[in-house]
């Protein structure tokens, strides 16, 4: 596990993310209650959901063809969901290692997302993918339709039914994001990083 500390003033929450190139996932625990604000190409999920504890938020992802614009833009919608809370620190989903396919693209994406973070002195925190799964549901192998079960099961909540959705994305991210959030707050002892250690 990788961190980075800034000097800042520490605030009250702690934010989940799960980020992708299509869809990325925000999570924020606030009260009782958990904020979920994600990004989409499906125009029809581009609104508002409701299921205690949850309210989702669905935000519109434009088609810009230029990568890096989409990048760009990708991380403006992030930074801007983050200032709208009292933000102490991020806890990313860190690289899957293992993967193949278009993981620069991966990195290129995230690393922006990374610099606006520091730029903002608001420090964030990588888990791997595989103790996220494992916390999750007990392996760290686990797929997509694992987490949506276990996710269903732990918050009585079936995400395809309140947002009328059958489609794997964005649910997969929305779900990832919760769990990436419900992790560092339930394991401060894990999260190697002051700062938020005395946060949680």
């Amino acid at each position: 596990m990788k961190s980075i500390m800034t000097n800042m003033e520490t605030t009250s929450n702690i934010v989940g993310i799960d980020y992708s190139t299509t869809s990325p996932s925000i999570c924020v625990k606030v009260g009782d209650n958990w904020d979920i604000h994600f990004l989409t190409l499906k125009k029809t999920l581009a609104d508002e959901y409701w299921h205690q504890p949850f309210l989702f938020f669905g935000h519109s992802l434009p088609n810009i063809p230029v990568t890096i614009s989409r990048y760009k833009y990708i991380s403006s919608w992030a930074m801007d969901v983050i200032r709208s809370y009292d933000v102490s620190a991020v806890i990313l989903e860190d690289y899957a290692y293992a993967a193949t396919g278009r993981v620069f693209n991966i990195g290129e994406n995230t690393g922006i997302l990374k610099y606006r973070l520091l730029q903002k002195d608001i420090p964030f925190y990588e888990v791997p993918p595989t103790v996220i799964k494992k916390y999750a549901t007990g392996k760290g192998n686990a797929n997509k339709e694992m987490m949506l079960s276990n996710f269903i099961t732990t918050t009585g909540v079936n995400i395809h039914d309140v947002m009328n959705y059958a489609g794997d994305n964005p649910i997969s991210d929305i779900v990832d994001s919760f769990f990436i959030c419900e992790y560092a707050i339930n394991n401060s002892d894990e999260i190697d990083c002051p700062i938020i250690q005395s946060l949680l």
